[in-house]
């Protein structure tokens, strides 16, 4: 039983990582088979907020609830976009061959991803929560604001760091093979930093890409139309931030699964045969 396994062999973190690059960009075909639809329907989610005001009626921007609805039916969608590809993208990396791949059932897993995304979902919440109760103990003052940063770090790292040690779920859903709390968390034992040292050396060069992306593009509109661009600013802006962070969600979601399911291989199958 995996529960009673000593503990598992530290993971490499340069290995895991660089496997993760090779299999996303020596994939791009299937990477592209498995993400066009559910990437359309989050882009088409994304650049949502951007033409709502223009189809809403006066005033109704100003009611709170419809301006977060938007934000708030991005995050539904793109939890059930992402969880659809990854659970494909996991499967694709877990069996031997893409038949193989394709013939495993998606719904299950798919409908467990979404589980336990709803879980991370609401912890947060609940961290969150706490950190406003604890910022209105604290005096609307610079200094003061320091004290509910502090204290919310505390609240919601201790929640990252529980989901990190739990993340193996992911791959053993897709794989068929679902985990409990128990076994994902000891399977993880030792490792956990190594995997979120894998996940910042493989997602930070995109994130730093897409800074730079972005800011260029910023930065063109600013000489072509004057410092109050961002004011008012064009569609354009708004699709080409859709297109660039929709397309970097995916492929950050595609580096967390490859990482996820070379670590599940490594840890729980490896314990298996």
């Amino acid at each position: 039983m995996l529960e009673e396994a000593p503990p598992p062999a530290r993971i490499p973190v340069a290995q895991v990582t660089v496997g993760a690059y090779r299999f996303v960009f020596h994939h791009l075909g299937l990477f592209a088979d498995l993400a066009w639809l559910p990437f359309l329907i989050l882009l088409a989610a994304s650049i949502t907020p951007a033409w709502l005001p223009l189809v809403m009626p006066e005033g109704a921007t100003e009611n709170v609830i419809l301006e977060a609805l938007p934000d708030f039916g991005q995050l539904v969608i793109g939890a059930f976009c992402l969880n659809a590809f990854t659970v494909r993208w996991n499967q694709a990396i877990l069996f031997s061959s893409r038949a193989e791949a394709l013939e495993q059932p998606w719904r299950k897993p798919w409908l467990r991803f979404l589980l336990y995304t709803l879980c991370f979902y609401l912890a947060n919440l609940a961290g969150l929560g706490l950190i406003g109760l604890v910022a209105t103990g604290f005096e609307d003052s610079p200094a003061a604001r320091l004290a509910p940063a502090i204290v919310g770090l505390a609240l919601v790292l201790p929640i990252w760091l529980g989901a990190a040690r739990l993340s193996l779920l992911f791959p053993a859903a897709a794989a068929g093979q679902p985990l409990g709390l128990k076994g994902a968390w000891r399977a993880l034992r030792g490792n956990t930093w190594r995997l979120i040292a894998c996940g910042f050396l493989a997602c930070a060069p995109l994130l730093l890409v897409v800074v730079l992306i972005m800011g260029a593009v910023v930065a063109v509109l600013r000489l072509q139309s004057g410092e109050q661009v961002l004011d008012d600013p064009p569609m354009g802006l708004f699709l080409i931030q859709g297109v660039v962070g929709t397309l970097a969600d995916f492929i950050i979601a595609a580096f967390g699964a490859s990482i996820l399911a070379d670590v599940y291989k490594r840890l729980v199958r490896a314990l298996e045969t």
